[in-house]
């Protein structure tokens, strides 16, 4: 039973996973993980300061206001005031959480305070995803132990949970990839079976790119390029279906995560190029994430990454392997 268990785990780490955890690089993982979770608490001061001044002169006709459920309460006060008491939120728990994060009542403050950031500018009937993500890194990061840094690292039993509760933070963007995923594979599946025009087609790229500059009047930097010659835009859209569909499985293979975070931020470059459709927050994530993941290896080796990639690694195992018994690599 055990042994199963093992195999298990050894395929979806993608090849040789340890057997015994990495006790001697636990305190330059938690190193890592502790700074990173610093600066996203600096971060979140920034934007909540930034709110705060836009708040604190709030002047908007109610009648516009579709409140989202956490902001529902401001219908029991005068939009004025409702922003004054957002406004002085934004500013006290923003600071507090610079110096204070350690406690676990600022951290779950903070996580309010952002739910409340995040719904202000979905509440005129329309969603936006800008600040999702970064809100729900409020909610990994409540699953950390509290303790100052020389508490936590001076003990294997905090740092380990200190690591595996930063680990829940990546692991659930990786996730929101996957769904995102599924979605789109699902979506263009359902319409080739059924054939009808979906993402699979080879000028499905260019389509969606001329749709999207007719309904919001935007002339993105490099979309005329994928319109001109719809062909270049069909591997970029297979390979996002791919690398956004096992992102999940990224999670678990540390030795992957920088070059998944590299891409990913690729893929939000190419949102802004290619549609117009700016996402700041989440190329700061991924790279704090993943570029920057405590648990990437500090040497790279390129085999050990391309035995790790679903599919890719188990159809290049056998060059790989012909390779390194012949003792050569692949001209650079």
């Amino acid at each position: 039973m055990i042994a199963a268990i093992e195999a298990r785990i050894r395929r979806l780490c993608g090849g040789p996973c340890r057997s015994l955890p990495r006790w001697g690089d636990h305190k330059r993982m938690f190193d890592a993980a502790y700074g990173i979770v610093q600066v996203y608490y600096i971060i979140t001061a920034t934007f909540l300061y930034g709110g705060a001044r836009d708040m604190s002169h709030l002047s908007v006709d109610p009648e516009q206001l579709d409140l989202l459920w956490p902001l529902l309460w401001m219908k029991a006060v005068e939009v004025e005031t409702a922003g004054l008491i957002l406004a002085n939120a934004y500013v006290i728990v923003g600071f507090a959480g610079i110096f204070l994060w350690r406690s676990l009542a600022v951290r779950a403050l903070v996580s309010l305070v952002l739910l409340q950031y995040a719904a202000w500018p979905n509440s005129f009937g329309a969603i936006h995803h800008g600040e999702h993500e970064w809100f729900w890194l409020s909610v990994c990061f409540l699953f950390l132990p509290a303790g100052s840094r020389n508490e936590l690292r001076a003990s294997r039993s905090l740092r380990t949970r200190f690591l595996y509760g930063f680990s829940v933070a990546p692991t659930l963007i990786l996730f929101f990839y996957t769904l995102s995923g599924i979605y789109k594979i699902k979506d263009a599946t359902e319409k080739l079976l059924m054939a009808q025009y979906g993402g699979f087609m080879p000028d499905a790229m260019a389509q969606t790119l001329a749709r999207r500059a007719l309904e919001t009047h935007s002339d993105p930097m490099w979309a005329g390029v994928i319109i001109d010659y719809p062909i270049l835009g069909w591997p970029l859209y297979l390979a996002l279906y791919f690398v956004e569909l096992v992102a999940i499985v990224v999670a678990f293979r540390p030795v992957l995560h920088r070059i998944w975070g590299f891409i990913l931020i690729g893929f939000h470059f190419g949102t802004l190029t290619f549609m117009d459709i700016p996402f700041s927050h989440h190329v700061l994530i991924n790279g704090l994430l993943f570029v920057m993941s405590p648990f990437a290896p500090e040497k790279f080796e390129w085999r050990e990454a391309v035995r790790a990639i679903p599919l890719l690694g188990w159809m290049s195992g056998p060059l790989l392997a012909r390779f390194e018994q012949a003792g050569t690599t692949p001209a650079q």
